[in-house]
């Protein structure tokens, strides 16, 4: 199994909604930033979030998502789903964060791996995961 965490901020970089989530673990890592990066679309668009920087810690996916280019490895699919998905916004851009500042994220997918089901928070985040907040800025 593989986890999935996402934090969404608002503009102030309050966190306003969180998920973690558990998966088959997919053949590659790649495979599994895309479907965190498609799971954080998921939850901005369930938010009725509007203005979206989607931030994620895997360069590969940051730039297939920022290219103009069809995307034909192995998680192309992902990325065209998370594409389409992002024509909803009315603004959206991706951008690259360095894995030390994907904390919360990364807890949160830790976190998965121990539930059996996902978990959604909306006011707030997990005990042992809300002392990370001031130190990161994560969305996927």
């Amino acid at each position: 199994m593989a986890g999935i965490g996402v934090v969404i901020r608002n503009p102030n970089g309050i966190v306003i909604g969180a998920l973690s989530d558990r998966i088959f673990l997919p053949a590659t890592v790649d495979v599994v930033e895309a479907l965190a990066c498609r799971k954080a679309i998921s939850l901005a668009l369930n938010l009725g979030i509007e203005d979206v920087i989607l931030e994620g810690d895997s360069m590969t996916i940051i730039q297939a998502l920022n290219s103009d280019s069809s995307c034909a490895s192995s998680y192309g699919h992902i990325i065209d789903d998370i594409r389409a998905c992002a024509l909803l916004f009315s603004s959206i851009s991706f951008s690259h964060v360095k894995r030390q500042g994907n904390k919360v994220a990364d807890s949160l997918a830790k976190l998965a791996k121990l539930s059996r089901c996902p978990c959604f928070w909306s006011d707030g985040l997990p005990r042992d995961v809300h002392s990370l907040v001031s130190a990161d800025r994560v969305f996927c």
